[in-house]
């Protein structure tokens, strides 16, 4: 047996590799047989939030040069703004009236003395406040795209009520992507803990990141432009959703796409260069890109175009952005229309509640939405459509606090149940695994704090340089127990640890693609209303999710045996991933990599399936093929939320998508 050596806590017992792993078919590198370098102590940088600043001139406090560096950045972009306050005044007043009105959603309906606007139009012993033809419910990716192709039709009045405030300057800076999770532009909310999973986040559960600010998750996410296979589409369509072949939703990603790629638009089957949408590659590349691409084509695979006919390989992504600027749905399809169209409304930091429907003549018909903005409520209705876009977490809670869902459930808590359909099933995600083993030498991208500062102000000037760039490496690859011959099961993303700009060690991000686990999101019991949703993830429940995931790690790791490597003097840690009662294994085993697994585990952020597109016949679906809410007229889903099985790579590409065909299916309908 050959021993992993020179593990820096003399407490953690040496991690013996079974012969079983050496030979032809080799699970770890040399590296790791061999442990990490003699002089890792010395070559360790020192974080950022440690360097203490050197400039105390009697006005100012020392501090760390993060935080200097942070206050730069808000002096030349501005802050991220407080958490918005729906209730303002009125807190105590709004909550009593919603607590009383949950349980029967249709009391309301005739008493609505306290609305004496003049104005308001009233339906069906209903009063409001205002009327539009559409209703747009989330302005984040899905919502944006809906907004502005509806209002295209300037007949057509078109609302967009969205939860969180304008997109702030900050947000388009890629290098900071990391800075805006689990602040107020994020709607904060977690998972619940587990055994079984994520258990390096301790009793916080796995964290989960969705964007509450006008573009939504596309103004906080990590950028990346990936469609997913040609076989995802196809196989929804096989599920019996008629128009969702690949054949069929390719027009609409090229309808969006604006790709300034040269060596990729010049594919005109797959691409195109005419969109709102620009799509194209970071102007900032470090040595480090460059060494992962030659390490993972000495490894065997071959650099591609995820987004043509054939995933499987690798490339320097594709992301939404454009020279060092992150493009959102907000800045791509509504900020050049915004003040254009008449037509367009939107509202800002104003929190939908319910869902509106009139249930008479054997009918459910949605009549527009309530909304708290300012600590006023306010009723606008839909003469055509409400249509919610508010994501796979909050689109499956505002229809379960309205009445339609989970019927037994949603008694259960004391609400009327409208119409039963499996509301909040089927959650589903890119569960990854993200291990900070690649310890750095001559490539290390730590700085000084001087050239931080140059950095900074290099990019304020002319939009280059580390601030516009996040990750750029993907890898997408197929295991042995692949679903579908020559599709990927996982990817594998290359990132700075702790910083997209400064780093002496890189995560190895692996990510499965097809998982067969599925959880769920419910109400808040306490609070079904203004609660956080709950959210069970269910993750690695299925066996066969963890096998890929174990497959993938043991093919990554691989690269540490490469001349590549080994030339930019890459090195194997595994100090970062023995903090934990994985180091008491006596073994590099299958068991090994399992607790690494349960301990590791993340959510990728791109949550999907929770109002399923389906037939009627399956027990599991929301919506039809069109996305409207089965038993429901005037009211579609459109979002993450609708997928019946979640694409390979990140969903913003394949939600605006569905947004695009959304809005034709909906202008043909009414036209």
């Amino acid at each position: 047996m050959q021993q992993l050596a020179g593990l820096h806590n003399s407490k953690i017992p040496p991690i013996e590799v079974p012969a079983s792993f050496i030979g032809n078919n080799e699970h770890v590198p040399s590296a790791l047989i061999a442990g990490p370098p003699a002089d890792y102590e010395g070559a360790m940088s020192v974080n950022a939030t440690d360097e203490l600043c050197k400039i105390c001139d009697g006005r100012i406090e020392c501090a760390p040069t993060a935080i200097l560096l942070i206050s730069l950045v808000h002096t030349l972009y501005g802050h991220i703004g407080p958490e918005p306050d729906y209730f303002g005044k009125n807190k105590r007043f709004i909550l009593k009236q919603a607590e009383e009105e949950i349980k029967d959603p249709f009391i309301q309906y005739t008493h609505f003395n306290r609305f004496t606007d003049v104005h308001s139009k009233k339906s069906d012993g209903v009063a409001f406040d205002a009327e539009y033809d559409f209703i747009v419910v989330g302005g984040g990716t899905a919502g944006c795209v809906l907004a502005s192709r509806l209002s295209e039709n300037r007949k057509w009045k078109v609302l967009m009520i969205e939860a969180g405030p304008e997109e702030p300057k900050m947000a388009l800076i890629p290098g900071l992507t990391s800075e805006f999770k689990g602040s107020n532009i994020d709607w904060q909310y977690s998972m619940r803990p587990k055994k079984g999973f994520c258990q390096n986040h301790g009793d916080r559960g796995c964290e989960v990141v969705q964007g509450r600010v006008l573009g939504g998750t596309s103004s906080i996410n990590d950028m990346a432009y990936m469609r997913g296979s040609p076989a995802d589409y196809d196989e929804w369509a096989i599920l019996g959703n008629e128009g969702w072949s690949y054949n069929e939703v390719l027009p609409y990603f090229k309808y969006s796409e604006g790709n300034y790629d040269k060596d990729i638009s010049k594919n005109k089957f797959f691409h195109s260069t005419q969109g709102p949408l620009d799509v194209g590659r970071y102007p900032h590349v470090d040595d480090n890109v460059d060494v992962l691409l030659s390490a993972l084509n000495e490894v065997g695979y071959n650099y591609t175009d995820v987004n043509g006919r054939h995933q499987l390989g690798f490339m320097r992504i594709q992301t939404m952005s454009y020279f060092g600027e992150r493009v959102s749905a907000f800045t791509a399809f509504i900020e050049p229309v915004r003040k254009l169209r008449s037509n367009l409304e939107i509202v800002s930091e104003a929190l939908v509640t319910k869902i509106i429907f009139d249930n008479t003549r054997d009918t459910v018909t949605a009549l527009g939405v309530e909304y708290i903005k300012n600590g006023t409520r306010v009723r606008v209705r839909a003469t055509k459509e409400v249509i919610l876009s508010a994501g796979a977490i909050n689109s499956p809670k505002l229809l379960m606090q309205s009445g339609i869902g989970p019927k037994e459930y949603l008694e259960y808590l004391d609400l009327k149940a409208i119409y039963d359909l499996p509301v909040g099933g089927n959650f589903h995600d890119h569960v990854s695994v993200c291990l900070p083993v690649i310890k750095l030498g001559k490539t290390s991208t730590t700085s000084k704090f001087p050239e931080k500062l140059k950095d900074i102000t290099t990019y304020y000037s002319k939009g280059i340089g580390p601030l516009s760039a996040n990750f750029q490496v993907v890898a997408f690859l197929e295991t042995s127990i692949s679903d579908i011959l020559g599709t990927a099961d996982i990817e594998v993303r290359f990132k700075g640890h702790d910083s997209n700009m400064y780093y002496d060690k890189i995560e190895m991000c692996v990510s499965l693609l097809t998982p067969k686990s599925r959880g769920q999101v419910v109400l808040n019991a306490t609070d079904p209303v203004f609660g956080k949703p709950l959210v069970y993830p269910n993750f690695l429940k299925d066996p066969s999710d963890e096998k890929k995931l174990l497959e993938g790690i043991q093919e990554i790791v691989k690269l540490f045996d490469t001349e590549v490597f080994k030339n930019a003097e890459y090195s194997f840690d595994p100090r970062n991933i023995l903090n934990n009662d994985c180091k008491d294994h006596d073994r590099v085993s299958e068991d090994f990599w399992s607790c690494i697994i349960k301990h590791f585990s993340t959510p990728l952020h791109n949550y999907v399936g929770t109002c399923k597109m389906g037939t009627s016949k399956d027990p599991d679906s929301v919506v039809d093929k069109n996305l409207k809410v089965f038993g429901v007229t005037n009211l579609r889903v459109v979002d993450a939320s609708i997928m019946p099985k979640i694409t390979r790579g990140s969903t913003a590409a394949p939600v605006i998508m569905i947004a695009e065909k959304a809005s034709d299916i909906i202008k043909t309908n009414w036209y």
